[in-house]
C-alpha cells in the first residue's frame, strides 16, 4: 500500500522548487487517486484566478465614507487631547509661577538676636534645699490624699514597694 498524498501537500507542489517536488510528482504520475485530487485542486484555483475582483460602486463609497468618518473622529479626539494637555500645562505654569512669587515674598528674615544680661542668683540657704521625708506630706500634693492613701494599702497588702 502506497502513501496517498493530500490536498495541502499537492498544493504545495505549486510552491516548491520543481528539483524539490520531484517525488511528489513521480507519484502523482503512478497513482490514479493522486490524479485525480491533483486535477480537482487545478479546476479550484483556476476558478479562484477567473473570479472577478470587481467591486460595485457603492462598495468603494461606503468604504470612502467609513474611512472619512474614522479620521474625523481621530481628528475630534486628538483636538480635545491637545486642548486638555494646553490646559493642564497652563495650570501647572500657574502654579508653579504662584508659588516662586509667594515664596519671593515671604522670604524668611534673618532671625533677631537677644541679648540677655544674666546675672548671679545668690546662694540659697540649705534649709530651703531640705526635702520632707515623706514626699506625700508635702503642701503641693494635699489634693492628691486618696492617691496617698491608696499609696498605703497597696504597701500594706504586698508586703513592699508599689513598684
Amino acid at each position: 500500500m502506497t502513501k496517498h498524498y493530500s490536498e495541502a501537500d499537492l498544493l504545495e507542489t505549486y510552491y516548491m522548487q520543481p528539483d524539490e517536488a520531484s517525488a511528489i510528482i513521480a507519484h502523482v504520475n503512478g497513482c490514479q487517486e493522486c490524479q485525480d485530487r491533483y486535477r480537482r485542486l487545478a479546476q479550484k484555483l483556476r476558478d479562484i484566478a477567473a473570479c472577478p475582483a470587481e467591486k460595485p460602486p457603492t462598495f468603494w463609497t461606503r468604504q470612502r465614507l467609513m474611512i472619512l468618518r474614522a479620521v474625523d473622529n481621530a481628528r475630534k479626539h486628538s483636538d480635545r487631547a491637545s486642548r486638555v494637555g494646553r490646559m493642564a500645562a497652563a495650570a501647572m505654569l500657574a502654579f508653579l509661577l504662584g508659588g516662586v512669587v509667594v515664596y519671593k515674598t515671604v522670604q524668611p528674615k534673618a532671625p533677631a538676636v537677644v541679648v540677655t544680661q544674666q546675672t548671679a542668683a545668690p546662694a540659697t540657704a540649705p534649709d530651703d534645699l531640705l526635702v520632707p521625708r515623706d514626699p506625700w506630706q508635702s503642701d503641693e500634693l494635699k489634693d492628691f490624699g486618696t492617691v496617698v492613701q491608696w499609696e498605703s494599702w497597696v504597701d500594706a497588702r504586698s508586703g513592699g514597694s508599689s513598684l
